[in-house]
């Protein structure tokens, strides 16, 4: 588990987000698609969990691989 500020995880989300939005210009066979679209949604939906008051962000593991 860790602890990180949310200016941090702010920060890594949208260059993510921008990331994705770079790869479905750039290759829109591949990236254009509705997958990435519900990616970009979570990650929004993320941001603006976050936003405003929150100031650290406890991340834990979902699922493990053995």
């Amino acid at each position: 588990m860790a602890i990180l500020s949310s200016t941090t995880i702010r920060t890594a989300l949208v260059d993510y987000r921008a990331e994705l939005i770079h790869m479905q210009i750039k290759f829109p066979s591949s990236f254009d698609n509705e997958e990435h679209d519900k990616l970009i949604k979570s990650i929004d939906d993320a941001l603006l969990s976050i936003e405003g008051n929150v100031e650290h962000v406890m991340i834990s593991a979902h699922s493990c691989k053995n």
